[in-house]
């Protein structure tokens, strides 16, 4: 056999086992450049984690420890920077964190697209058009920046049971963002068996949402990426309502935020109840209706 064959088979070999592993980690196992830190968590950071954060609340202490590394690397790789206004430690440690938590069940994830986050004190123009935001991934010479309102940041941890956060939200969308296209599907996290499951209920879900049947906020009938960033919003901040209201849309974005390995959607198994509440099993339901969307 051709030597220089098995030299490309080899190749080949490699290059797909390192996709398979990225997909399965969640992002990049070791960018080069990435900064690492080199000293203690500061114990002021720690402070407003454990009287602002109720998801770090949540965590035992092994993994109170892989969140503030997390923080701790997120901090060293992308800017906070103030726009005309001083920066502080907790307008730091909100955006940390609020980057932190959609991304913490992913072992070796990194933000490769994001460079900057430009905290406004209150909304801030959209360019181009006469509307405010308080939250927005950047785009075009904004490439690689995150904007955020200050106002808007603090309101999140104001109240965890209102499902709304608009930090999370808008880091949703990078990570969405992060395989290419932003559609709400998390093509480098998710397998290619549970993609077209999720498309389904973003289907069912959305039609809920638009004919004024469901609690999820109207928002989140907007688009698809939109419903996805709306219900992580959701899904992290009260996850037991959520778990109660929508079990099977929980069990999704439960396996999508908490990946583990060769484990399909809970709901995608036919004897499992239908996620869209119709109290029948999936089979006789939902299944029959699965399409590519």
């Amino acid at each position: 056999m051709d030597s220089s064959y098995l030299i490309y088979v080899g190749i080949g070999l490699a290059v797909g086992l390192a996709v398979v592993y990225a997909k399965r980690t969640g992002g990049d196992s070791a960018p080069t450049g990435i900064r690492m830190p080199d000293r203690e968590f500061p114990y002021q950071w720690r402070k407003i984690l454990e009287s602002r954060i109720e998801f770090y609340q949540r965590l035992n202490r092994s993994d109170r420890k892989k969140f503030e590394h997390k923080m701790h690397v997120f901090l060293l790789n992308v800017r906070v920077i103030g726009m005309q206004m001083p920066i502080t430690h907790e307008d730091r440690v909100l955006i940390a964190a609020s980057a932190v938590i959609p991304i913490f069940g992913f072992p070796n994830w990194h933000y490769g697209y994001l460079r900057e986050v430009h905290l406004h004190p209150d909304k801030f123009p959209i360019k181009g058009t006469d509307q405010l935001a308080r939250g927005l991934v950047g785009w075009g010479a904004m490439e690689g920046v995150l904007k955020l309102s200050k106002k808007a940041l603090y309101e999140g941890y104001a109240d965890q049971n209102d499902q709304r956060n608009v930090a999370i939200h808008e880091f949703i969308h990078i990570i969405d963002k992060q395989d290419g296209e932003v559609d709400g599907v998390l093509e480098r996290v998710m397998d290619e068996v549970d993609i077209t499951p999720w498309l389904h209920i973003i289907h069912q879900k959305m039609n809920e949402i638009n004919e004024g049947k469901s609690t999820i906020r109207d928002y989140g009938g907007v688009n698809r990426a939109e419903f996805l960033a709306v219900v992580g919003e959701f899904f992290f901040e009260s996850p037991d309502k959520m778990k109660a209201e929508h079990p099977g849309l929980y069990s999704a974005l439960d396996s999508i935020f908490n990946p583990k390995v060769q484990e399909e959607f809970k709901y995608t198994r036919k004897y499992d109840p239908c996620p869209c509440g119709s109290g029948r099993k999936f089979s006789k339901c939902c299944s029959k209706n699965i399409v590519s969307y």
